[in-house]
């Protein structure tokens, strides 16, 4: 207890100056079942993993369910390649219980866990309950929320990034529509950057998976998009033509 008071502390007075955290914690455990999962493991072989922590009680199941849900909805165009973890917010409730809260509710999960490895602690404050969305070789956070701020349509809006944002130079070759922006960080206007045959449409989505910004071009080299209107935090750039998507991370400095 006393570790987890210190530790609280500690994420509050650093959360009070800003959450800047961008990258996953890993962890290497058990699930209820026995099942060894490694994080990064999992992530480096394209999955996404979305971990819900909840206290199992009626309030934590609406919003849980609205992440499970937004899981669901990729089981047909990416069957087994986006995971929903359940995990017990402080390791104090019985596997059994977890589960049998989980039926109850009717929320799908592809694993539970009852154990401190899983540490909401590692994304900040605690939530009843909390959804963090992670992706890529990066093990990039593409959203993290908690309570009633979680909706359906943004942990979706996060898994589509984390399918299909470009993290490397042989990604971007092998969509061909060579992506880049600048300067980044930025302090209210981006250069970018593309090669496309079709006009294209930028959405600037927030960490909470909420598209803030669109932008359509018939130009298929190069636009500029004005940001400044956003308050200072990281985005993600999406770019979308007739039949393909990617997008990239960029910061925001006012």
């Amino acid at each position: 207890m006393k570790k987890y008071i210190l530790k609280s502390l500690l994420v509050l007075f650093v959360a009070n100056i800003s959450f800047a955290q961008t990258t996953a914690t890993d962890f290497i455990t058990n699930d209820c079942n026995g099942i060894t999962h490694n994080l990064f493991d999992s992530l480096d072989a394209g999955n996404v993993i979305v971990i819900c922590w909840v206290m199992p009680c009626s309030p934590c199941a609406t919003y849980a369910g609205y992440a499970s849900d937004a899981v669901q909805s990729f089981a047909t165009s990416h069957p087994g390649r986006v995971k929903y973890y359940l995990a017990d917010d402080y390791a104090n409730s019985t596997c059994s219980y977890l589960s049998g809260w989980a039926s109850n509710y009717n929320i799908a999960t592809d694993a539970f866990f009852s154990t401190t490895d899983l540490d909401m602690l590692d994304y900040g404050t605690v939530g009843m309950p909390k959804v963090v969305v992670l992706g890529k070789n990066t093990h990039t956070i593409y959203y993290n929320e908690n309570d009633n701020k979680t909706t359906q349509i943004g942990v979706e809006n996060a898994i589509t990034l984390a399918l299909t944002s470009s993290t490397g130079i042989d990604e971007q070759a092998e969509n061909n529509l060579n992506l880049t922006a600048y300067p980044n960080p930025t302090t209210g206007t981006i250069n970018v950057e593309y090669n496309s045959q079709t006009p294209v449409q930028f959405d600037v989505i927030n960490m909470l998976g909420e598209n803030v910004l669109s932008q359509n071009t018939n130009n298929t080299k190069n636009t500029t998009i004005d940001v400044s209107s956003l308050t200072k935090g990281l985005y993600f750039l999406q770019m979308t033509t007739d039949s393909k998507t990617t997008s990239l991370k960029f910061t925001l400095n006012k």
